[in-house]
Parts: structure tokens; sequence; C-alpha cells
């Protein structure tokens, strides 16, 4: 496939996400959206006159036209889909999380790696600009603490907390730490739904480092912070579009000429400075990266093996709670 070819793709599943998943694509100047499936016919009706692409009412129909599948479904259904598009010859990009449990994850794994095809995972925010901002600054974290917060909307209420939110910062932890967890202690309580709405872990890894992450969907105000520390240097990072770094004098991280700096009693000086955050829609480039790896043949940078790795972990979480 050359460079200039636009890839066939298809959505499956139109409600919060797939709307976005279906609008994005059909923007694309790297894809040509096939069309878009969902088993509720009068909502795909809906979302394709909206977008101008068409509502097939066969999912195997769709498939044989389609390259590829973006699959944004109830995670109940994610499986099932994902070998069927798997096994019609399509590359898939999967919502997060990947499955319903490590087991259908890991069936869903081999199952791409058998049909010598991409699947990749949507834990958009590894594609969020803060955090690609932030990346190169965030080398052996020696503790980071996360907080993602939001408002009860009901979306995602078909999972648990730690699938819906907290797994987003597993993801990420786990790409900035590539360690065994030693140990774990969390807790969980039910609010407002049958399963955890609230919940809160304390990894520690093989190397000795510490990751205390908290996740609610019953907050009153909306916020995805987390904070890094890192020898000699703190990185605190705001997913809506700012970065703040703060440096000993001596660390490895060089702050710029135009940093702040307060003097200690002992003659060192702390650098404080922002990390210019380009604006991006996070989304779009997580579907732009993957249409990329399908013309290239690049790994994913959120596979499905860094996937199942983020819903293994998930799924131990909410093990130990109950």
């Amino acid at each position: 496939m050359t460079e200039v070819e636009k890839v066939k793709i298809c959505v499956i599943g139109t409600g919060h996400l797939g709307n976005f998943h279906t609008k994005l694509l059909s923007e694309s100047e790297n894809a040509e959206l096939v069309g878009i499936f969902d088993s509720d016919s009068a909502r795909a009706s809906e979302i394709a006159l909206k977008y101008g692409t068409t509502a097939f009412e066969s999912l195997e129909e769709l498939l044989c036209c389609c390259e590829a599948a973006v699959i944004a479904s109830p995670t109940a259904t994610h499986r099932v889909i994902a070998e069927t598009a798997l096994k019609a010859g399509c590359h898939v990009l999967v919502e997060k999380p990947i499955a319903d449990n490590t087991s259908e994850g890991s069936t869903m794994v081999s199952a791409a790696e058998s049909a010598r095809k991409i699947m990749m995972v949507g834990h958009v925010e590894h594609f969020n600009p803060a955090f690609t901002a932030a990346r190169e600054y965030l080398n052996n974290p020696r503790f980071i603490e996360s907080h993602r917060l939001t408002i009860y909307r009901g979306r995602g209420a078909d999972v648990s907390v730690i699938h819906d939110l907290l797994i987003h910062d597993l993801e990420l932890v786990l790409a900035i730490i590539e360690e065994p967890v030693v140990s774990m202690n969390a807790s969980a309580s039910r609010i407002l739904t049958d399963s955890p709405d609230i919940a809160n872990v304390r990894l520690t890894f093989e190397g000795g480092a510490v990751a205390n992450l908290t996740a609610s969907r019953i907050s009153l105000t909306n916020m995805r912070k987390m904070r890094f520390f890192v020898p000699g240097a703190y990185i605190g990072l705001d997913f809506g579009g700012k970065v703040e770094v703060a440096t000993l004098s001596g660390s490895v991280i060089q702050p710029p000429e135009t940093a702040d700096s307060f003097d200690l009693p002992k003659g060192e000086k702390i650098f404080r400075w922002n990390i210019e955050v380009p604006e991006a829609n996070a989304l779009k480039t997580e579907l732009e990266h993957f249409l990329h790896c399908i013309r290239t043949g690049e790994e994913p940078l959120v596979s499905g093996k860094r996937g199942l790795e983020a819903l293994r972990l998930a799924d131990m979480i909410l093990d130990s709670v109950h």
C-alpha cells in the first residue's frame, strides 16, 4: 500500500464515542469511510445521515468492503466483533478496555497475531498532547500520583470505574514504568451503580517506583491530572492542556533560559517553567496513528498486548477489592 492510498475503514457502534470516530474518519484525508453498523438501526441511520456515510444492515456485509474497523460497541461485545472483523481480513482498533476480561482480551490478541493483522486499543490519553509534550521528562519516576474524576453521566456504567476511568492511567503508568508490579493495595466503593464508582490503588513496582492512582465517576467537577516525581524534578500534567516542571539545580532535566528560579538556603536553586502544549484532538491523533500503522506495518503505540496488560492489571485490582 502506498502512502497516498486511503484506508477503507468502518465504525462499529455509534454511541457517544462511535459518533466522534465516525465524524473524524469522515473528515480524514487518509481514510475512506465505507460505512457504519449498529444493532440499533435507527441510531445508525441517524449518524450515517449526519456524516454522509452508509448505515449497513449486516455487519458481515460491511466488513467485506473494508480493510480496517473501529470497534466502539459495548465492552461485552468486543471479542465477538473483533474476531469477526479479523476473520474478514480487517485490521482492528478496539476501544478500551480491550475486552470484558483478561481471558477474552488474550483470545483477541492471539486472533490478531494469527490473522497477521494490526490490533490497536483506544487508550486515547496516550495521544493527549499534554502527555506527548511531557513524555521526554518522565524518565525513571520514583512516585506517580493521579486523580481522574468525572461528573456522573451514566456513560461507561456497564463496567466498573476501574475499567472505565482508572484503566487510562494504568496504561500510561505501564508505558512509563516497564517493570512488574510486586505489590498492590486497592479499595473501592459502589455509590450509584452495581459496580465500583470510586477506586484508589497503590502499586509498587519491582524497581521501587510507587504509583498512587484515584478514579471517580461521581465527582462534582472534572479533573484529569497526574504528577510525576523523578530524580531531581517534578512534572505536573493536566490533561486539559498544561504541563508544569520544577527542577533542582544539577538535575538531568535542564531548565530553559526563561525559567523562573528560586534560591534555597544552601545555595541550590529550584527552576520552574511551563512546557508549551500544542492544541490537538487526541482522538484524531489516535485514529491517524492507526491509519499510519496500517499503511506502514508499524506496531501501534498502544498495541493489543499493551491494552491487554492494562486490562489484566485492572482485573487484578477489581478482584482485590472484591
